[in-house]
């Protein structure tokens, strides 16, 4: 049976938590974080994580994450980083489809302003974010498709997505 694995990537602030939620409503079909997954096998934050073991030990946990969730049909959303190991890419290419949230970077700062939770960007500094986000584009953009979240509703991103999965 072919797996139907949905894997949403995407920058910090694209969406892909809230956008995941409603795809799963939509289509009837269970969703699962990454970042909660994480936090729950491990029973700290991510905060913490990055904190106590370093953002190393974090990044070896998705790659965890991706190898144990064993299911054929799931929506996984996924966070920010987890693009930038190669072994993630493969492991989500074989095992799904990638749906790139992509977003300004502009609005992406602004959707983040209040954020405290995020351990990458505590010191607010929009330079290092602008740079975080450009280095990581090119990764984000081997997706299966790219879905522009910018200035769109929740409801225009899951019907979107909808459109590209009926034709595939």
């Amino acid at each position: 049976m072919e797996r139907k694995l949905i894997y949403l990537t995407g920058f910090m602030g694209s969406g892909k938590t809230t956008v995941g939620s409603k795809l799963g409503e939509k289509w009837s079909m269970d969703v699962i974080d990454t970042d909660q997954w994480i936090e729950h096998k491990e029973k700290k934050s991510i905060a913490e994580i990055f904190a106590d073991e370093g953002e190393a030990h974090f990044r070896d946990l998705e790659t965890e994450a991706l190898k144990s969730i064993k299911t054929d049909s799931l929506i996984i959303t996924t966070g920010g980083g987890i693009v930038g190991r190669e072994e993630n890419r493969k492991l989500m290419k074989r095992q799904g489809k990638i749906v790139y949230l992509y977003c300004d970077i502009e609005e992406i700062i602004r959707r983040l302003e209040d954020d405290t939770s995020r351990p990458l960007i505590q010191h607010r500094d929009e330079e290092k974010i602008t740079a975080l986000f450009r280095s990581r584009m090119v990764l984000y953009e081997e997706a299966d498709v790219i879905i522009d979240t910018t200035k769109k509703s929740v409801e225009e991103i899951v019907e979107a997505i909808t459109l590209w999965r009926r034709k595939g």
